[in-house]
């Protein structure tokens, strides 16, 4: 942001108002040019993916629920009519943005996925990069993972980078849970009881419900020992949660 020139000090002693000097021409040429519109914000041919981008940010900056494609339009310098020739309407545009959010969590999963680390290490990176992900990008993850989106717009494009990045989440507590003895047929269970783990904590955190403020706990000390915690139940193995499981 621009800082601001500092004021002068009033002169107590001036009698007289100031003599009013004509303003030059290069004066006059400045106030001119502010008054222009400003140039696009973004590559010529480019306009769909710049809207995309922009109402990222726009999501990131203030965590709105809504977006006002005028309010976009004005932040890249076009008209309020050019969104509408590259996308059907807002909840397509909602969909592209939400696309883009779970295509940057999946290329961090991959990330993880190709650093051949052993199994439990592995599964619980891919936890904890959930979590921060909705912490770092709180606007966005709710327009992910919210109910905004028309059901139609999770088909598609959308849901098909939402299931990259699952996948290779799934991928890794299949991993754990077979070299700890569960079978093939519980898989789908881990793996959605996991699912249900990192995203029930993550939007407990950014809904403000914990840590509890009377806890005294730190949140990533919480985010790291609940992910341990269920990680260590897979790695126990079936036959010990089935004893468990016995005892209620």
């Amino acid at each position: 942001m621009e800082r601001l020139k500092e004021i002068p000090p009033l002169m107590s002693d001036r009698t007289h108002a100031p003599t009013v000097r004509p303003r030059s021409r290069s004066a006059k040429s400045s106030i001119t040019k502010s008054t222009l519109p400003r140039e696009p914000a973004y590559e010529p041919g480019d306009l769909r993916n710049a809207l995309v981008m922009e109402g990222r940010r726009m999501f990131e900056e203030s965590g709105a629920t809504e977006l006002s494609l005028r309010a976009l339009a004005r932040r890249l310098g076009v008209s309020e009519a050019a969104p509408s020739r590259h996308f059907s309407g807002k909840d397509e545009l909602l969909a592209a943005i939400a696309r883009s959010g779970f295509e940057e969590l999946a290329a961090q999963r991959k990330q993880i996925a190709a650093q051949h680390l052993a199994a439990l290490p592995k599964a619980r990176r891919m936890m904890l990069s959930y979590v921060q992900y909705a912490q770092d990008h709180v606007g966005l993850f709710d327009l992910m993972t919210g109910p905004r989106l028309m059901q139609v717009f999770r088909r598609g494009d959308m849901e098909q980078s939402s299931n990259v990045s699952y996948d290779f989440f799934a991928t890794s507590v299949f991993e754990l849970a077979l070299e700890n003895g569960w079978s093939r047929k519980q898989l789908e269970l881990l793996s959605h009881a996991a699912w249900s783990m990192e995203h029930g904590v993550a939007s407990l955190i950014l809904a403000g419900r914990t840590p509890r403020t009377d806890s005294g706990l730190e949140t990533q000390g919480m985010v790291e020992f609940s992910i341990d915690l269920f990680l260590a139940s897979v790695a126990a193995g079936p036959a010990e949660f089935e004893r468990l499981r016995s005892l209620v």
